[in-house]
């Protein structure tokens, strides 16, 4: 049998997979669908490249999801310190933004997958591209090759990285989750996530467009408190988006089948509500003949302000002199408060991240060797791991594929 290793993917963590695997010593063979390498890669960041997130591997864990602490043994080996030393060795230094994410200093994605590309065949690794592989194939013995077009490629391990369901354009079709199930794997249920929310109230199309910064995002059901974030979001036609509801459409990938999200917008976290209320009483005392337009808008953006005047009941033109307790309370409400219907996130294929795939606990986690099938891999997105925004999904792929490679060669 050729003592070789086929990596099925091209995106980070199948690059970093036959870097590692052939710097380790084996013949590796890559196949890529597509007709280039790493086309999700290059859209990270607009365009000017993600790497990680500045912390440490726990930190990296926490921002993971629910299954993050399976990759707690391999951060420990491969994290962001490890992540960002290997790019500086590869001729790509990186710097860090004041959120925390990682970025190459060229501010170019492109410097990435040119430079994973270069790592690669640096130790020999052979690409073969727009290659659609149908299946793994295995014995009792454990995997004997893959099934690429019309032919039979042998190989003694095989790397799974196909990426998820996301960006279907990219090449992330879901071919690895088939190819896993038919081996015996377990296949959690795929999801979008890191993906726009979709809300039904009516004047949502009056703020197209207006980002908020720094608010507060409750996520209710049935009276049931699901999941609050913290940060920036931007409206859009038909609902909300940027990072606090990317975040936020993690927690609600299933509440959804059990009918709409009740979601409430905090327009300022760092101030009490009663706070709030003393400070829109002393104003209404000291400006009595100023308009309640002028107070909402000195307290929200004019389109936003506009939409609280109309929700409030209030004439926007009455003097503050004139606003009542109860309709001053009513003001703090929305402030601190504003619904929104929320009854569905946007389709998978706009989303940044998949949820769902090959269930963890069928994977080794200090090796992604698969429990099923002996010879197997998995790394990146085929999981069923998906984190947070700001360069924690990047991560995990690197790492998986780092320790996939790792493991790999040693296996040849």
């Amino acid at each position: 049998m050729t003592q070789r290793i086929v990596v099925v993917g091209g995106g980070p963590a199948g690059l970093m997979a036959a870097g590692r695997a052939a710097e380790g010593g084996a013949q590796v063979l890559l196949i890529e669908k597509t007709a280039r390498l790493g086309n999700k890669l290059r859209l990270t960041g607009h365009g000017r490249g993600n790497v990680t997130h500045v912390g440490d591997a726990e930190e990296i864990v926490a921002h993971l999801g629910p299954h993050g602490s399976f990759l707690r043994p391999a951060l420990r080996r491969f994290g962001p310190d490890e992540l960002v030393a290997f790019f500086r060795d590869q001729g790509v230094p990186t710097l860090a933004e004041s959120d925390g994410r990682v970025l190459p200093t060229s501010r170019n994605a492109h410097t990435l997958v040119t430079a994973l590309r270069a790592y690669c065949l640096a130790h020999g690794v052979t690409f073969r591209y727009g290659a659609q592989v149908r299946g793994i194939l295995a014995d009792q013995g454990g995997v004997r090759g893959v099934a690429a077009g019309d032919k039979e490629i042998a190989a003694t391990a095989v790397v799974l990285a196909t990426g998820g369901l996301s960006y279907p354009a990219t090449g992330s079709t879901g071919d690895g989750y088939e190819m896993a199930r038919r081996l015996g794997h377990t296949i959690v249920q795929p999801r979008a996530g890191l993906v726009a929310l979709v809300a039904a109230d009516a004047w949502i199309p009056e703020v197209m467009g207006l980002s908020l910064r720094d608010v507060a995002l409750h996520a209710r059901q049935a009276g049931r408190e699901l999941a609050t974030r913290r940060g920036d979001m931007l409206f859009t036609r038909e609902g909300i988006s940027g990072p606090a509801a990317l975040n936020l459409s993690l927690d609600l990938a299933e509440a959804f089948e059990r009918g709409r999200v009740h979601l409430y917008i905090d327009l300022l976290p760092d101030t009490p509500a009663e706070t709030l209320e003393a400070d829109l009483e002393r104003e209404m005392r000291e400006h009595g003949n100023a308009s309640f337009r002028t107070l909402l808008r000195g307290r929200a953006p004019r389109s936003l302000a506009a939409v609280y005047e109309r929700l409030s009941g209030v004439p926007g033109e009455r003097q503050l002199a004139q606003v009542s307790a109860a309709e001053r309370r009513r003001t703090v409400g929305m402030l601190k408060s504003l619904e929104v219907q929320l009854v569905a996130t946007r389709p998978i294929a706009e989303a940044m991240v998949t949820l769902g795939g090959v269930a963890c606990d069928e994977i080794a986690p200090e090796s992604m060797a698969s429990r099923i099938v002996a010879g197997l891999y998995l790394a990146g997105e085929v999981m069923d791991v998906a984190g947070e925004t700001g360069g924690y999904n990047l991560q995990a792929a690197f790492t998986s594929g780092w320790v996939a490679g790792t493991h790999a060669a040693r296996r040849v």
